[in-house]
């Protein structure tokens, strides 16, 4: 069964891809062959000129975000327009990643009545609370890592689950990942592969100092408080590992289910367990 025809189309990408800026190129002119209108993200502002067909900007009412790159960039453009409910569709670059595996051509024909799912993607929504400063706040679609900054990587925190100790321990770091992320760096440390569509939180130490602490998955409802009380080196906080903190243990970290999902456009064939056998 196909689905309903886009009209609106949003363009972002990584320049520094190579063969991102003709893939746009080539992408606006097809869209506008289609007779679609076309929208501009700012990093596309050098392309602007050359392609008067498209208009800069992207508005509310864009039906779907083409985002050309790799994951990385998937990562970037849903936080970038997190706060929009406008579905998301990967353009890959280069090697097939989890996120970017549609080709320029299946693009073209997906917004142009082809068969496609919109999956919900839960995020993990990071407040971070420093004395004197106004609350930070992240949203990742990966993880929220964190992990100390300098020589000595041990970091001892405590972590707590629903206002409840779950453990006090020493590590390099702590991976807080949702399902979409655990296929990422919560996986190389030995984290547990969740199903992308589930809503969970997703514990993964990395290098405990104890066997006691083992990767766990958490119902999404749970929220998770995170307090260092030893950093010889100091600790950092990175979002997607695009986006960083620095922070001491004075700071409280608490991470929760963001209301906010991202929309990922897959094609009516999407197999994610194919996906995961060739990748790994």
């Amino acid at each position: 069964m196909t689905s309903p025809r886009i009209t609106r189309v949003g363009i972002a990408a990584n320049l520094e891809k190579d063969g991102a800026a003709d893939i746009a190129r080539d992408l606006v002119a097809g869209l506008h062959g289609l007779g679609m209108s076309v929208f501009l993200d700012d990093d596309l502002a050098t392309l602007a000129p050359a392609l008067p067909v498209a208009r800069s900007g992207i508005p509310e009412d864009c039906e779907m975000i083409v985002a050309i790159g790799g994951d990385g960039t998937i990562l970037k453009y849903a936080r970038r327009y997190v706060d929009r409910a406008t579905p998301l569709v990967g353009l890959k670059c280069g090697r097939l990643g989890f996120l970017a595996e549609s080709s320029k051509e299946r693009v073209l024909g997906l917004l142009n009545g082809g068969a496609y799912t919109v999956q919900r993607r839960m995020r993990i929504l990071c407040r971070v609370q420093q004395p004197g400063r106004p609350l930070d706040e992240f949203s990742a679609l990966n993880d929220v890592v964190v992990h100390s900054t300098g020589y000595s990587r041990m970091v001892t925190m405590r972590v707590a689950v629903g206002g409840k100790l779950l453990r006090e321990f020493s590590a390099d770091g702590l991976i807080i990942a949702t399902p979409t992320g655990s296929t990422a760096y919560s996986l190389s440390a030995g984290g547990a592969v969740v199903e992308p569509t589930l809503d969970a939180i997703v514990l993964t130490p990395l290098n405990p100092h104890t066997m006691s602490m083992r990767p766990m998955v958490l119902d999404s409802t749970e929220v998770v408080t995170i307090s260092v009380s030893s950093a010889p080196s100091g600790v950092l906080l990175t979002v997607d590992g695009q986006v960083g903190l620095e922070f001491d243990p004075s700071h409280a970290i608490t991470l929760l289910r963001d209301e906010r999902p991202t929309r990922l456009v897959v094609p009516d064939d999407y197999d994610f367990f194919a996906l995961l056998r060739e990748k790994l």
